[in-house]
Formats: structure tokens, sequence, C-alpha cells
């Protein structure tokens, strides 16, 4: 807080002033500013002092202001008007506590310039980092043939395709046999019967190729992870009635 102590060292040396209105304007400013520090408005208190030093540059003026630009969190501003003060008083009792204030005043900017350098240099390195990464990424060129890119999807999927048109040659071939078994004349349900028969050979087939087809193109491309990643692992499992991939993959 204000050092309330020099309030009536300066009204006395206000009242020995032979500026009657300067010394009363002085002296009501100080007052006010007294009053703004104790309420927390300390840039009102900073602004009243100034201008009350102005019309009577009485050093403990700037003390109270040092104390006010504190309270602003401005240590630089703090230090330059102790300095003065320091400078400018005749008489200081409490010389070396001052000079203390100043030192840690002046400790705690260069930390804080430290910290602010350290985060300057922090965030520098991060985006020498980011555009290294960037970089590296740019040269990592995907060099593979579009067969190797895209064949083993390719295969996958014109397999399933084989297959599914399997699966509707076979509901065809059991429409057909259900048709022929409900014929009432003897010739049409044996041409329904043959052609569900024919339709049954084409699902089979159909059936059989799709199968094999999609179990290229996933082996294909287990083969392209496990060259890719040393950690891919997989086992296909072929048998009569299914196909299982087990494994670990990217």
């Amino acid at each position: 807080m204000l050092r309330v102590s020099y309030v009536l060292a300066l009204v006395v040396a206000l009242t020995a002033s032979a500026h009657a209105d300067d010394r009363d304007k002085a002296l009501k400013l100080f007052e006010d500013s007294n009053q703004a520090y104790k309420s927390g408005k300390f840039e009102e208190a900073a602004d009243l002092l100034r201008k009350a030093y102005s019309l009577f540059p009485e050093p403990l003026l700037l003390y109270n202001l040092g104390r006010a630009q504190e309270g602003l969190g401005d240590p630089q501003g703090a230090i330059d008007s102790y300095e003065r003060y320091l400078s400018e008083a005749k008489q200081i009792d409490d010389r070396g506590a001052i000079e203390r204030r100043i030192a840690t005043l002046k400790a705690q900017i260069e930390k804080e310039a430290d910290e602010k350098r350290r985060r300057a240099e922090d965030e520098e390195r991060r985006k020498r980092e980011e555009e290294e990464r960037r970089r590296q990424a740019a040269l990592q060129v995907d060099n593979r043939t579009p067969l190797t890119k895209y064949g083993p999807w390719v295969t996958m999927g014109t397999g399933a395709a084989i297959f599914g048109t399997g699966l509707v040659f076979g509901l065809r071939a059991s429409a057909k046999h259900d048709d022929a078994v409900a014929a009432p004349g003897q010739a049409d349900a044996a041409e329904l019967q043959a052609s569900a028969e024919h339709a049954a050979t084409v699902a089979n087939v159909l059936l059989i190729v799709g199968g094999v087809v999609t179990v290229g193109g996933v082996t294909w491309k287990v083969l392209q992870w496990q060259s890719d990643d040393q950690q891919t692992s997989a086992q296909l499992t072929v048998t009569p009635s299914s196909i299982a991939l087990q494994g670990v993959f990217p």
C-alpha cells in the first residue's frame, strides 16, 4: 500500500511552496491517488501521481508512482520511478530496502525474459520439427504401379461379383426345379428340369470361380501387407465349406 507516513511530509512540503494554486492541486491529486490505490485502481492512481508531480516535483510522489506501477504489473516502470526517487530525494531512511526492491524487480524481469525466450525457442523447435516431418512425408512418394495399388481390391471385387452372380443362378436353378416339379406335363417338366440343372451347373462354376478369385485378391493384399510391415502376419485357411483369414494386420 502507499506509504501513509509520507502523506504528512508531503503536506508539509507542499505547504512550503510559493505557488499556492499548484500546491493545492498537487495535494488534492495526491490524496485522490491514495484513495484510488487503496481501491485497487492502480492505473488511475499512477495518472494522478504523474499529474501531481508535474505540478509539484516532490520525490515522494515518484515512490508512490512506483508502487502504483507495480500494482499495474509494470515492473520496468516501477524500477524507473524508484531509481528517480533515489536520485532526487535528499534523505531516504529506507534506501537499502528500496534498492533491494529494485534488484528483485530486475530479477523478475530477467526471469520473465528467460521464460519468454525459452517458449520462443520451444515454439521455433516445434515448427522446425513439423516442417521436417512434412518434408519427409513429401519425399515418401508412392512409386507403386496402378496394378500394385488397386490390383488386389479389383480382384476381390471381381471375385465377389462373380460369386454374387453364382448365387443368382443358384436361385434360378432352385426356382426352375420347383417349376418342373409343379409342371402338369412330362415334357414341360423335363424341359424345366434340364434348365434347372443347367442353371445349377452355371451357379456352381460361378461360385467356385468367384470364391477362388476373391481368395486370390485377399491373398495378394495380405502378401503386400507382409512385405510393407514386418509385424503383419496372416494365415488363410480354405475348407470345402468355408474360407477363414486369421492374423494381425496393419
